[in-house]
């Protein structure tokens, strides 16, 4: 990995398939990503449990899903995010399919899910120039993109009536291209050089949840949780190469030699993390819960070497009202989502822990169906608008809105029908 200068990231940055300047660490920018009820009700999970959601977050809640339902969703993301430092204010747009996951029991005890969506995002182009009297402008060019993938089968157990325990194996695959570039506008006759990271990831990961509910006074619900993910070493390879050029001509690059290039095995280490959560609903009418998550950072490596990273902590609240969900009215049985994050990131740059804040807004618009009345089927829409990152010492602050768009399709499928 290509560990970028601090000092670096300072002045201008493209907007080609941008993500942040900050993906330039790590893994890249983490994706958020969890069915839009959990993500508009503040991105908590790991203590709530519901028959007619995918809950990834904690998977001892696919213990929730109905003996005889079969459930399905995905959705697309959009996100608006400003770009904000001393020296300039960009704006940039993005959209791109954000989920596909599935939902079905095995038997009344042992529940299952399955699913396709992001893991993290690369993207990013810093800039930075310098002067030197005998060669005249320097220009030092950082470009990544790309990111991983998972694929995740998860299964729930319940042995006894009040607990369920649940394991997620998810395969992390995808790439990371990281390219230094050091350049001399000036002159045609200075070699530059350009030097290209590769690195490929494909390994499987686990973690763990556990659920405990029980019906108090007034039919209130009650479910504490916890998750738990180990370290892990995934299995990496990265390819290295090394050129040098003579310049751009319409622009394009000629390479005149290559000064390296090998290939190397190894490892990166995805850092461990546990969580808990709590949430008090009533069923069909209101729902509020906090959850609090804390990763273990400060362990993650990249073919042995370190970055610039700490630990991460989050702690969300959230929650959810259905007015009336056996009115004849349509506003009466919407359920209105609110929620709100603070996060500390595994970023700390120049002395700068840097945090962010979100606040979340959601609707579920439930579906009527023509072959089964009172289906929970819903068009789930979500919104959370916030801000990462600081301004201090010459740093990018990012304020942002992402839009949710999903379907979920609960459908009966494992009954047996009677004739007469």
């Amino acid at each position: 990995m290509v560990l970028l200068p601090l000092s670096f990231i300072k002045l201008a940055w493209a907007q080609n398939d941008a993500v942040s300047p900050y993906s330039a660490f790590g893994l890249g920018m983490l994706s958020n990503i969890n069915c839009v009820e959990n993500i508009s009700q503040g991105g908590i999970g790991a203590g709530t449990r519901d028959n007619s959601a995918i809950n990834i977050s904690n998977p001892a809640s696919y213990a929730a899903i109905d003996t005889t339902s079969f459930l399905f969703e995905g959705g697309i993301m959009g996100n608006y995010i400003n770009y904000r430092s001393d020296d300039f204010n960009e704006n940039v747009t993005s959209a791109s399919l954000s989920h596909l996951i599935f939902g079905f029991p095995f038997t009344t005890w042992w529940k299952s899910s399955f699913g396709l969506l992001p893991f993290s995002k690369v993207g990013y182009e810093i800039n930075y120039k310098s002067y030197s009297e005998n060669v005249g402008n320097v220009l030092y060019t950082f470009r990544g993109n790309g990111g991983l993938s998972r694929v995740y089968w998860g299964n729930a157990f319940q042995p006894y009536k009040s607990i369920s325990l649940g394991i997620n194996a998810s395969y992390l695959f995808g790439t990371i291209d990281r390219i230094q570039d050091i350049s001399f506008p000036d002159s045609n006759y200075f070699v530059n050089t350009e030097i290209n990271n590769y690195v490929s990831v494909g390994d499987i990961c686990l973690d763990f949840g556990i659920q405990f509910h029980k019906v108090l006074k007034k039919d209130i619900i009650l479910v504490s949780g916890i998750t738990y993910r180990p370290n892990v070493n995934l299995s990496s390879k990265k390819n290295y190469l090394a050129q040098t050029y003579l310049g751009e001509i319409s622009n394009g690059v000629f390479y005149r030699d290559t000064i390296d290039v090998h290939s190397e095995k190894g490892n990166i280490i995805y850092p461990g993390g546990v969580g808990v959560g709590l949430s008090f609903a009533r069923d069909n009418r209101w729902l509020i819960a906090a959850d609090y998550r804390y990763e273990n950072w400060k362990d993650f490596k990249s073919f042995g070497k370190t970055d610039s990273l700490v630990n991460s902590q989050v702690l969300a609240f959230g929650g959810h009202i259905i007015l009336d969900y056996t009115s004849s009215s349509y506003l009466k049985r919407i359920e209105y989502r609110l929620g709100a994050r603070y996060y500390q990131s595994y970023l700390q740059l120049r002395g700068n822990h840097l945090n962010g804040f979100g606040i979340t807004f959601g609707l579920g618009l439930p579906l009527r169906s023509i072959a089964i009345k009172g289906s929970k089927s819903m068009v789930n829409i979500g919104l959370e608008t916030g801000k990462r990152g600081t301004l201090n010492n010459g740093l990018i602050q990012e304020n942002y809105t992402n839009i949710y768009l999903g379907v979920t399709i609960y459908e009966s499928w494992f009954y047996k029908r009677r004739y007469k």
